[in-house]
């Protein structure tokens, strides 16, 4: 980034500016480009705006400028410790935006620069290389089916709440190794911290719990398998098992908040848009391009949940970044910008240079395997299920968080479309039991029961965030 050094003028400085936008805004807007468009109109690239209440910080929605900082984590850092609003205690002991920047950093590569971070990162790395391909489809496949059985035969259901984000979440929770029932309790602990809900701080204390319990038991059984838990516990890199807990739980939290939306924008784009719905019936195009194009034109990580914090004063043009300021990337605007744009489709072929999964030293760890989880879950699903989306797609809502741009909820009427029984295609997956690593295979219906009978809808979650029951 150019960093321009002017003589004139008096500079724009985030403390004094009153009348912000709210990140909301750009995540449960019908378009998100026009709140951010708007933003750019008045501010250029990077525009003062409000995380919550009391927590500004500045928007960068430029591409080469989100890169350039994403890749500089010397004069950017990611340490909530040089935040100025923690260390000034300018935030409420409760602020909901302490769920992603702590007063104290947590023990993972998440909120750490440098050396640390390297150390940190390199075994969570290491874990999710030496995780096998076939198993994350096995188990994503076993997952979903199960998701599917819970809805019953044939009704009503809410696709985000009843099938993507728990889809997202418990694939996860499989690759870590951790078995069926604290696999549900982090689920539900996971939606009472990620809406603040009363209750979180508490939720909060058993996720650390449970994972901790994890891992000392994959310690003390010393279990083979390639499972992230017992890849990680045997790692040299770390240093006790708080750090192993914490780096366990950086894959889990961002399942928890952004694979469930990824699963759940593919979906709305083939039930919601006529126009790719029709290019990938036909052939056209097939289901991890839509997924490349969800990532291009509508991200479901619209904006950086980890906020950046300044090392030092930088001018940019007329906006002063003080030191200890916050940065967010506007991820979604970033791959709206013209600059990396042609105009011309057939140019745009395979281009991959969003910026969805980040760049630089804390880039996502776990793209691949995000992918692999959201085409399996939409396979599954397109399988097994003929679906109707029951309102106009304009009427879609969207979730109200600063970060994830997933629809409030995608309601549809489904109907299975294969029987059970003989008649039943062969599949890579067994229909007829279930078992997650460490486990012995037992019946679906003992692990998953329905939440409703067969023919009936779920219980429609009052809260935006959609996992809030087993």
């Amino acid at each position: 980034m150019t960093v321009q050094m002017m003589a004139r003028g008096t500079p724009i400085e985030l403390a004094n500016v009153a009348d912000l936008t709210p990140l909301t805004a750009t995540t449960s807007a019908a378009d998100p480009q026009v709140v951010y468009g708007a933003l750019m109109k008045r501010w250029g690239v990077v525009a003062p705006v409000e995380i919550e209440p009391g927590a500004p910080a500045w928007l960068v929605m430029g591409h080469a400028e989100c890169i350039d900082m994403m890749r500089n984590e010397a004069l950017y850092s990611r340490d909530p410790r040089n935040w100025r609003w923690n260390y000034e205690n300018l935030l409420a002991p409760d602020a909901p935006v302490k769920t992603f920047s702590p007063d104290v950093p947590r023990a993972g590569s998440y909120h750490h620069d440098g050396e640390t971070r390297r150390r940190l990162r390199e075994p969570l790395d290491y874990a999710l290389d030496a995780l096998p391909e076939k198993d994350i489809v096995r188990y994503t496949e076993q997952v979903s089916v199960r998701a599917i059985d819970a809805l019953g035969r044939s009704g009503s259901a809410d696709l985000v709440r009843g099938f993507a984000s728990r889809v997202g979440f418990l694939s996860t929770a499989a690759m870590l190794g951790v078995p069926d029932k604290p696999a549900m309790q982090l689920m539900r602990d996971s939606a009472l911290i990620s809406t603040h809900r009363p209750g979180a701080k508490e939720a909060r204390e058993r996720i650390g719990a449970t994972l901790m319990d994890q891992v000392q038991q994959a310690r003390r059984s010393g279990r083979p398998g390639t499972d992230l838990i017992a890849a990680m516990v045997g790692h040299p890199n770390f240093e006790s098992d708080d750090e192993v807990v914490d780096s366990v739980a950086v894959p889990l939290h961002a399942a928890s908040m952004f694979l469930g939306a990824w699963i759940a924008r593919v979906l709305h784009v083939e039930l919601a848009d006529a126009r790719f719905r029709a290019r990938w019936i036909g052939g056209r195009i097939g289901l991890e391009d839509v997924m490349q194009e969800v990532l291009w034109r509508d991200a479901h990580v619209a904006n950086s949940c980890a906020p950046r914090y300044a090392m030092e004063d930088v001018r940019l043009g007329d906006i002063l970044i003080r030191k200890g300021d916050a940065i967010v990337f506007a991820i979604s605007a970033a791959n709206h910008d013209p600059r990396v744009h042609t105009g011309d489709s057939w140019d745009e072929v395979g281009n991959k240079s969003h910026i969805s999964w980040g760049t630089g030293p804390h880039a996502c760890p776990a793209p691949r395997q995000a992918l692999l989880i959201t085409r399996t879950a939409v396979e599954v699903i397109q399988r097994e299920l003929d679906l109707t989306l029951t309102i106009p797609a304009d009427d879609v809502q969207w979730a109200p968080s600063p970060w994830v741009r997933q629809p409030l909820e995608l309601p549809v009427q489904f109907k299975r479309a294969i029987q059970r029984g003989t008649e039943l295609p062969k599949t890579s997956y067994q229909r007829t039991s279930v078992r997650t690593p460490g486990q012995v295979a037992r019946p679906m219906e003992a692990q998953w029961p329905s939440t409703a009978p067969p023919g009936t809808a779920p219980e429609r979650a009052s809260s935006w965030w959609p996992v809030t029951d087993a």
